[in-house]
């Protein structure tokens, strides 16, 4: 268990964590398909969208060539339409970009404006710049650093990015507080010697059984009445 008292820093993890990346996906694609948010056509098409972009960051990670989000997210896009609905041009280049626009989960904004002020709070992303300034303006997120996995051309869980972060911000990672909703994330995270803090989004990567976190919460808000109890 860890208190106020050992920690400095919170590193956050956005897509799935801080944003929902899933649900706003999904909304995007209904709207792109002129159907209802929760049609079971654009559940089914997001979720493969999604699939597809995981196996390309993974294959990235894997020694493929480096690509932003964004041509990820385009690429993936693309080849999921291939044998699914036909869109006009112009509707797939705008859904190519939903990234730009996911929503923060409810809990978001106020558990990180509550933290910053005890915390020095930094996102570490593997969302490319362009994408997660125009994200966290829309969204209303602010940080007090943010931090890509382009700056090193490296997708999370590849240890470059952790030590990029440890390295550049000067950071004791005893008193360094890893936050995500991704189980693979924080045993990376913990590989380096960061604390670790679960967060439980339905619908995002689950702990194995030999996982062992510094706090596990349901959401950013219990993670902020925790550590500012």
């Amino acid at each position: 268990m860890i208190t106020a008292d050992d920690i400095d820093t919170l590193l956050f993890d956005v897509l799935g964590t801080v944003v929902d990346e899933a649900g706003s996906m999904q909304a995007e694609v209904a709207a792109a398909l002129g159907q209802a948010d929760d049609s079971a056509q654009a559940e089914a098409l997001a979720a493969a969208w999604l699939r597809r972009a995981s196996a390309l960051v993974t294959s990235i990670c894997e020694g493929s060539p480096w690509r932003s989000t964004d041509d990820v997210n385009a690429e993936a896009l693309a080849e999921v339409l291939r044998d699914g609905p036909a869109l006009p041009e112009p509707a797939v280049r705008q859904l190519a970009l939903a990234g730009h626009r996911l929503r923060p989960f409810p809990d978001a904004v106020a558990a990180l404006r509550g933290l910053a002020g005890r915390f020095t709070i930094v996102a570490l992303s593997n969302g490319n710049l362009s994408l997660l300034t125009d994200l966290f303006a829309g969204a209303g997120l602010t940080w007090h650093g943010v931090l890509s996995g382009e700056m090193v051309h490296a997708y999370k869980p590849d240890p470059a990015v952790y030590r990029f972060a440890l390295d550049r911000l000067a950071l004791d990672p005893r008193r360094t507080l890893m936050v995500a909703a991704h189980a693979w994330d924080l045993r990376a995270a913990a590989g380096f010697g960061l604390r670790t803090a679960f967060i439980q989004r339905a619908g995002e990567d689950e702990p194995e059984p030999s996982d062992a976190f510094d706090l596990t919460v349901p959401d950013l808000a219990a993670l902020a009445a925790r550590l500012l109890a």
